[in-house]
């Protein structure tokens, strides 16, 4: 166990004996140094003086402890009980006076350092951001950071906006990590048919439909406690939109078929890679629910402007695809590296993932070669035979099947709605259906692109 005294003033020398002889460790802190309890600190336990509550700095030093979780100890000589009484009031773990015996002390302190392990085990685990989701040593990640360790703990809505591949449903994650909320549920607004989606976020009764054969639970209602996170919400239904806006209002759902309603108290987060105040004022989403929605707005940066990030990434990539394919790779080439900062990434970070793990497939380690990877041209520089074919499907003998993958084009200006899907009809045909690598071509999400097939617009 470790003692920290935290002291304005001179430590009296019959506290020093008690400490000595119980052998802890033991060091003497301003109380600028208290530090918020985490999994490394559960050890800790700060002793404070009776004499520091006469002081001016006792008020805001009070909220510091508050603030950092901790269970503290107050000692002092000769106390009485409205002394004693005070600092319990205060938020002292324990009131010990200096003419108690060895004993007392050793069972008032264990007794703070369980109490710390036990809120911990409860709580503090709960909301610990698991930083291995959120990568990079960019000032933009450590702000990102920085505002899910802020936004987490509290119960705003929240809206994640971002273009495609930015990792917003981890950012949902790590909001909800730090919430210490359970459970955590999602649902792609993309990949459920407009008719289906009222019963999947708030549930159905049994008989409210076509194979309606049973009552089923809404989304909502699964999260209850938690935290619902509603993925390409710029994707939902007009029609359905008032009834999620009077749902995060009221806190109230029904479900189909049901004229009972139910309560659910749930956090509700959702993302979106589409301007939703723009389409509000195209009358193609509603106004009153995007500022429902945005009570807290963050903003994931594309991997363009954090090219100082594709070096952790690569690595985080590297060794995930070497355990899943079963590969030896544990090195990247300098020059690939730099290389690959060089380049935009319109399908940002799950553009560079595919192209770390089409490598990964296509060669072997140790070391992933610069040679490897060739990014995509400028428009101008296309190739104008069979510029969308990846060479590997025309020309399975190749010695170098990844070099021509990446030669994408891309459009030569912004595409309307028309124009994209007839430019995702021709990337799929010749690409021979590849979901996956058009939508990053284009800078959409997957299951939009799926969507769009099945409602056979592409």
């Amino acid at each position: 166990m470790r003692l920290s005294v935290l002291s304005s003033d001179e430590i009296p020398t019959s506290l020093l004996q008690h400490l000595k002889a119980l052998e802890h460790h033991l060091q003497v802190e301003d109380f600028d140094r208290i530090r918020s309890l985490d999994s490394s600190s559960l050890d800790i336990v700060h002793l404070v003086s009776s004499k520091e509550f006469d002081t001016m700095d006792w008020a805001e030093n009070r909220v510091r402890l508050a603030r950092a979780s901790r269970f503290y100890l107050v000692y002092g000589k000769g106390l009485s009980s409205r002394q004693i009484v005070d600092a319990v009031r205060d938020g002292a773990h324990d009131v010990v006076d200096l003419s108690e015996n060895r004993e007392r002390w050793q069972q008032a302190l264990e007794s703070a350092a369980q109490a710390q392990a036990l809120w911990w085990q409860l709580y503090g685990a709960q909301g610990e951001m698991d930083e291995r989701k959120l990568v990079g040593r960019s000032q933009a990640m450590q702000a990102l950071r920085d505002s899910i360790q802020r936004i987490g703990p509290t119960d705003a809505t929240v809206l994640i906006m971002g273009e495609s591949g930015t990792g917003k449903e981890l950012v949902a994650e790590s909001i909800h990590d730090t919430s210490g909320r359970a459970p955590f549920v999602t649902v792609n607004c993309a990949a459920i048919p407009a008719e289906l989606m009222e019963s999947e976020l708030f549930g159905a009764e049994k008989g409210a439909f076509t194979g309606a054969v049973r009552n089923k639970p809404g989304l909502v209602e699964e999260a209850a406690g938690g935290t619902l996170f509603l993925d390409e919400i710029g994707e939902l239904a007009l029609n359905l939109q008032p009834k999620l806006l009077r749902f995060l209002e009221t806190r109230r759902a029904r479900r189909v078929g049901s004229t009972k309603e139910y309560v659910s108290e749930v956090r509700v987060i959702s993302a979106t890679n589409r301007d939703l105040r723009a389409e509000s004022q195209k009358g193609e989403f509603r106004l009153d629910l995007f500022y429902r929605l945005s009570e807290v707005i963050q903003n994931t940066a594309p991997l363009r402007s954090r090219p100082e990030d594709i070096p952790d990434l690569s690595r985080v990539f590297l060794v995930g695809a070497a355990v899943r394919l079963g590969k030896n790779f544990d090195s990247m080439e300098p020059e690939l590296i730099s290389r690959m900062q060089q380049y935009s990434w319109p399908g940002n970070v799950r553009e560079l993932r595919q192209n770390i793990e089409r490598m990964a497939i296509y060669y072997d380690g140790p070391v992933m070669r610069s040679t490897w990877w060739t990014p995509p041209l400028p428009p101008e520089k296309q190739v104008t035979k069979h510029p969308f074919v990846p060479q590997h499907r025309e020309q399975k003998n190749s010695a170098d099947p990844f070099r021509e993958m990446s030669r994408n084009p891309f459009p030569p200006r912004t595409l309307n709605r028309m124009e994209k899907l007839e430019y995702a009809r021709r990337l799929l045909e010749e690409s021979g259906g590849d979901l996956t690598w058009t939508a990053s071509q284009l800078g959409i999400h997957p299951t939009t692109l799926y969507r769009w097939r099945k409602d056979g617009k592409v």
